[in-house]
Formats: C-alpha cells, sequence, structure tokens
C-alpha cells in the first residue's frame, strides 16, 4: 500500500510573527522545536520517502529541513498544505472575538455545522483542498513514501475526512507538535487507510 506521513510543524517561537502574504502568523520553530525536529529523521529513515511537501510557512520548512538534508531531498512548497485560513480571527484573543464576531463563536462553541472565517475559509473548503492534494500526490507517485508537513488544523480536517465525521467536529482531536498521521491508500476500495494518529519521536 502506498503510505503517506503527514506531520504537524515543531514547537514554534511565541510573539507577533504576522505575515502579510499568508495573512497568519509565521512563527518560526524554537529551540525546543529544533531539537524535537531533529528526532523526524529516525522514524522516516528507513521509509524509502520519495518526497517531501510542506506548507508555505517557515516552520514547515525549519521541522523536516534536517531530515530533508540527511535523505538529500529537496522540499516542495503547496499552499494546499497551509493553515486553514481564520482571516480575521488570526491574532485575537478569546474576549476580541468574542466581542467582534459572536456569529463566528456561537458556531465554534456549538460545533453542530460549519462556518466561514470572516474573511477566511470555512472547513469544507480546507477538506476540499487536502483531499485534493491526496489524490493528485496518490497518482503521480509509485511506491515511494512521501512526507507532508503541514499544521494542525488541516490535520484535523483530514482526519473528519478520512473517517467520515463532519469537519466542524475536527477540534475534538488533537495533534502534537511534530505528531506523526500515517495513512496508507487501498487500491482495492479506493480509499485510505488511517495507520497511526498522533505519534511522536521519544
Amino acid at each position: 500500500m502506498k503510505t503517506f506521513y503527514i506531520i504537524r510543524h515543531a514547537d514554534k517561537e511565541k510573539g507577533d510573527f504576522y505575515n502579510p502574504v499568508l495573512r497568519h502568523q509565521d512563527q518560526p520553530i524554537s529551540a525546543k522545536g529544533q531539537q524535537d525536529a531533529r528526532k523526524l529523521y529516525s522514524f522516516l529513515a528507513d521509509k524509502s520517502v520519495g518526497a517531501i511537501y510542506i506548507s508555505a510557512y517557515q516552520r514547515t520548512r525549519q521541522t523536516i529541513e534536517y531530515t530533508t538534508q540527511q535523505l538529500g531531498l529537496v522540499p516542495v512548497v503547496d499552499d494546499r498544505l497551509n493553515e486553514i485560513a481564520s482571516g480575521l480571527i488570526d491574532g485575537l484573543d478569546k474576549q476580541e472575538v468574542i466581542e467582534r464576531f459572536p456569529e463566528v463563536w456561537k458556531a465554534f462553541q456549538e460545533r453542530k455545522y460549519d462556518f466561514r472565517f470572516p474573511e477566511g475559509e470555512t472547513g469544507e473548503e480546507a477538506r476540499a483542498r487536502i483531499m485534493n492534494f491526496l489524490a493528485e500526490k496518490q497518482s503521480q507517485h509509485n511506491s515511494d513514501s512521501i512526507v507532508m508537513v503541514t499544521h494542525e488544523g488541516l490535520m484535523r480536517t483530514l482526519m473528519c475526512a478520512l473517517v467520515g465525521l463532519p469537519v466542524y467536529k475536527r477540534w475534538n482531536f488533537h495533534v502534537d507538535f511534530c505528531g506523526i498521521m500515517e495513512i496508507a491508500f487501498q487500491p482495492d476500495y479506493n480509499e485510505w487507510k488511517v495507520m497511526r494518529f498522533n505519534q511522536v519521536c521519544p
């Protein structure tokens, strides 16, 4: 079975690193993140990795940098791996969201329907792009394993898609920094099987 390893980026620095192009915070990984990121190589070293894809955020590139150097691979940036676009919510604290976007806070609290972040995405839009990415790479690559370095929100949305849950249930999942999700494509059934979720290298 064709195997994809989806990894959340490493621990990130605190502070304001807003990127106007991404319209999101674009923090670099922290010193702890750098230490944890190096451990990923020991997990991936024997996996016959044929390609590595990362989001446009610097923390995904930094997370997999040591592994790419050891494997002799160049990571490919794909915007479909970007975090769910939270639009005007990004950078706001809880009280600010409640005051400025009460309808968004209500939808987040109820978790009974999908909604759009103001000037951002819906959960369904994020689900569509990550599933589009998977379908494309599944057809492009043969037997080699593929690594994707992305973000917690998108990984939780992907999990919902794979196990048949509505996207507004994504907050019921948690992914640690450098948490690994492994999925394998089953050609006989034309669908993906979840092999592991949120494994962290010791």
